[in-house]
């Protein structure tokens, strides 16, 4: 947080001489240190405003390396149950350490929902998977502990595209606005499964989804075909996946065969 005093003082005195300059300067910079005085109480309680947690899955291991998006708790209730659960603005994003612990400083004094994303995939987002996610208060001038996020494992779900023809345009980051992988939940929630590698002939992407629930893989490409393995056009609807616990499921194949 960058602090710093919103106005300046003139410490000049006045033309005239005697006491009354004197008066005036000392009156002057007894206004200046107790303005400086103010802003650096209010710095030093913004830094020690904020939250500490931890992030385990649901045998109670310590999940390291996850990314801890902390939201503002929305003002109005959601209109449809969890998940996913609804949240306000982004008020910090954090990396949690090696042993799942988290540190989020100068949080302004509110009402906030943690959220945690797996930077590989085989946990589950709370926010976007379970009933609930955490939610605590930070308080002026304190910093609130014991904020736990509870990842649930679930599957891993991979989907490979082949593309002979070099169709796919080269892509640096996860995601591919053209040519998108997305599951659908039954609700009609869309998640994007992100890019795990590429070369010039293909793509793998990856998701993961609770164990004993039904989603939909589908496409977005506007403007490619995009066949399953057996060489049907890949539906509009795409195809249900639904894995039982404890197992892997097979990895998805598909492939470009050409523009629309």
């Amino acid at each position: 947080m960058r602090c710093a005093l919103p106005f300046r003082f003139n410490l000049r005195p006045r033309e005239n001489s005697g006491q009354s300059a004197m008066l005036h300067e000392y009156r002057c910079r007894w206004s200046y240190m107790l303005a400086l005085a103010i802003l650096v109480a209010h710095c030093l309680l913004a830094a020690n405003t904020g939250a500490i947690g931890s992030v385990v899955d649901d045998t109670g291991h310590a999940v390291a390396g996850v990314r801890v998006m902390i939201s503002y708790a929305p003002s109005i209730k959601s209109p449809v149950p969890a998940p996913p659960v609804i949240t306000g603005a982004l008020a910090a994003m954090v990396t949690a350490d090696a042993t799942g612990t988290f540190h989020a400083d100068g949080l302004a004094p509110d009402r906030y929902i943690a959220c945690a994303e797996a930077l590989t995939p085989g946990y589950l987002d709370p926010c976007h998977w379970s009933t609930s996610a955490p939610a605590f208060t930070v308080s002026a001038g304190q910093t609130t502990s014991g904020v736990k996020i509870v990842m649930a494992k679930g599957s891993v779900l991979r989907v490979h595209v082949d593309d002979p023809q070099q169709l796919l345009k080269p892509v640096a980051g996860p995601v591919d606005l053209d040519f998108e992988i997305h599951v659908v939940t039954s609700r009609g929630v869309r998640y994007s499964a992100p890019i795990q590698s590429s070369t010039a002939l293909g793509r793998d992407h990856a998701i993961t989804i609770p164990f004993d629930t039904s989603v939909s893989v589908r496409v977005l490409a506007a403007h490619l075909a995009v066949n399953d393995q057996s060489g049907k056009l890949f539906a509009a609807l795409g195809t249900s996946v639904n894995v039982p616990t404890g197992t892997t499921p097979s990895v998805i194949g598909l492939i470009v065969t050409g523009k629309k």
